[in-house]
C-alpha cells in the first residue's frame, strides 16, 4: 500500500498522482521484487509549479528512485546509469536528474538499459550560465507529457523523422557548443529544438497546444533582447512556461524583460543530480 502526500496534501488511492507512483513501484518490482513487499509513506514537495511544463514529475521520480536505491536490498549496488534508466520508468525526464555531477546532461536513446542520462559537463563547468524560469501560467496542463508523446508517435507521420533529425543532426552540435561554452551557438540550437518540438506537437492529432498567449509573449521578449546579438535562449517543455538560458552578465536584463510578461521569474544555476538529504518531509 502507498500513502502519498504531495505539497502537503494527501493524494488518495485512485488519484492520478497516487496511480503514477504505484505504477512506478510495480515497474521497479520487475527488477527488485522486494519493492512490492512493503508499505510506503511518501511525501514530496515542489518549490515550483506542478504539471505546468517545468519537469516536476522528473524531479519527483528522480528523488524517489534515489530514495529506493538507499533502501531496497541490492539496488544500492547498481550503477548510476542503471539508476537513471530506472528513474525513467516513472517519468522519462527523470533520467536526466540522476547523474551526480549534474550540469548539462545528455539522455541517450535506446532500450531499457541503453536509455539513460549522463553528464556532459558538471554543474561548475560553466559558472556564468544562468537558467531562468518564467512562469506565465501555473495551471495544470490538460495533456501530460508522456501521454502527449504517445499521441505524437501514433498520429504524426513526421515524428520519426523529427526524432532522427534531433539525434543525428542536432545532438552533436549541441554537445560541442556546450563543451566549448559557445553560448550564441548553443542558444540558437536550443531555440530551434524547442520550435521543432512544438511543431511536432501541433502536427499531432488532435493537436497538442502546449504554448499559450503568455508563452508567445515570452518568446517575443527574448527575440527583442536578441535583436542586437544573442543574450538569451528560450525553450519550452510540454507546457506553457518558459525556460530561458542566459549568461550572468545579461541575467538581470533578461529577467527584467521576462518580468514584464511572466507572473514569476526565478534565476537559477545548473545544479547537481539527486542526492540524499538528512531532512525529511514526514
Amino acid at each position: 500500500a502507498v500513502s502519498l502526500i504531495l505539497n502537503g496534501k494527501n493524494r488518495a488511492a485512485g488519484s492520478k498522482e497516487h496511480a503514477a507512483v504505484s505504477a512506478f513501484i510495480s515497474a521497479l518490482a520487475r527488477f527488485f521484487p522486494e519493492a512490492a513487499k512493503n508499505d510506503y509513506s511518501i511525501a514530496t514537495r515542489n518549490n515550483f509549479p506542478t504539471a505546468a511544463g517545468f519537469a516536476s514529475s522528473a524531479s519527483g521520480f528522480a528523488a524517489l528512485a534515489k530514495a529506493f536505491s538507499g533502501e531496497l536490498p541490492g539496488m544500492g549496488r547498481i550503477s548510476e546509469k542503471k539508476l537513471s534508466a530506472i528513474a525513467r520508468l516513472g517519468s522519462g525526464s527523470a533520467a536526466r536528474s540522476i547523474p551526480s555531477p549534474g550540469g548539462l546532461v545528455v539522455w541517450h536513446r535506446g532500450g531499457m538499459w541503453e536509455s539513460y542520462a549522463e553528464s556532459i559537463v558538471p554543474a561548475d563547468y560553466w559558472p556564468e550560465l544562468r537558467i531562468i524560469y518564467a512562469t506565465v501560467d501555473e495551471s495544470e496542463k490538460k495533456v501530460k507529457s508522456s501521454h502527449g508523446m504517445q499521441m505524437s508517435v501514433r498520429s504524426n507521420p513526421l515524428y520519426r523523422a523529427w526524432a532522427d533529425y534531433e539525434e543525428g543532426a542536432m545532438k552533436a552540435k549541441m554537445l560541442a557548443a556546450a563543451k566549448a561554452r559557445d553560448f550564441p551557438a548553443l542558444s540558437e540550437l536550443i531555440m530551434r529544438a524547442s520550435n521543432n518540438f512544438h511543431a511536432i506537437c501541433l502536427g499531432t492529432y488532435p493537436p497538442l497546444r502546449y504554448l499559450g498567449e503568455g508563452s508567445w509573449r515570452a518568446i517575443e521578449a527574448v527575440e527583442r533582447l536578441n535583436e542586437g546579438g544573442i543574450k538569451a535562449a528560450y525553450t519550452f517543455d510540454a507546457g506553457p512556461n518558459a525556460i530561458v538560458f542566459a549568461l550572468s552578465k545579461d541575467g538581470k536584463e533578461v529577467a527584467s524583460a521576462l518580468k514584464e510578461v511572466a507572473e514569476e521569474v526565478r534565476i537559477t544555476k545548473p545544479g547537481k543530480g539527486a542526492e540524499f538529504s538528512k531532512k525529511h518531509l514526514i
